[in-house]
């Protein structure tokens, strides 16, 4: 048998022994479907999650915290735990409204212009932390209907969202509580200490002659 001969029988034998050539592989399958193309202004892809600042990388500094009441408007909740909360001596200056801590041994030289007072740790729904200031009952153990309401709002909102408003004819604060299932709120990585001393870093009255002790006295 000739050279060309053996050749021809290796083909035929990996054509099938027919003699045909196989046709390459997949040629007769049907072409699968073009995957449809996204479109880029679905408002599903574009539309803001509750993770936006953690996926873009950007986390919220807390340079400051107020010293406040709730507004009427918003709901709010506090932090769990008697290490978020202080009982102590505060002085509120009536002109500015503004709230100031004390020294503990100025107390007695300052008898009749502090009072006592829990600020509990809160935060709205927006994230905003605030320290909610609440009068306690005086060294006679009086109390009234405002500071009372206001406490038990404060001590509700440890589990609940709330919101409290004044209501002047009765003379205590109504609390009323979120219907929905609001998220947990997300707490700054911060210890209580260093969230009293943004908060009341320009209004902690250390000495007899501050100045706001000195115009109190009539002082320049």
């Amino acid at each position: 048998m000739t050279t060309e001969s053996l050749l021809n029988e290796e083909r035929d034998q990996a054509s099938g022994g027919n003699g045909q050539h196989s046709k390459p592989v997949g040629e007769n399958r049907t072409q699968t479907a073009a995957e449809p193309v996204p479109d880029p202004f679905d408002p599903a892809a574009l539309r803001l999650g509750q993770d936006f600042a953690a996926s873009v990388g950007v986390k919220k500094v807390l340079t400051t915290v107020p010293c406040r009441k709730p507004n009427r408007h918003e709901f709010v909740r506090v932090r769990p735990g008697e290490s978020w909360r202080l009982e102590t001596a505060a002085f509120e200056d009536k002109v500015t409204r503004d709230t100031y801590l004390v020294r503990n041994d100025l107390w007695s030289e300052l008898a009749g212009e502090v009072y006592p007072v829990c600020l509990f740790l809160a935060a709205n729904r927006q994230g905003d932390v605030f320290l909610w200031p609440v009068k306690l009952p005086g060294a006679d153990g009086r109390s009234n209907s405002w500071n009372e309401s206001a406490l038990a709002a404060a001590r509700l909102a440890e589990t609940n969202w709330i919101r409290v408003a004044a209501n002047m004819p009765a003379g205590l604060y109504d609390t009323f509580q979120a219907a929905g299932e609001l998220s947990e709120p997300v707490w700054p990585e911060l210890e209580f200490r260093a969230i009293l001393k943004l908060c009341f870093r320009d209004r902690f009255i250390d000495d007899i002659d501050h100045p706001v002790l000195r115009a109190l006295r009539g002082e320049r």
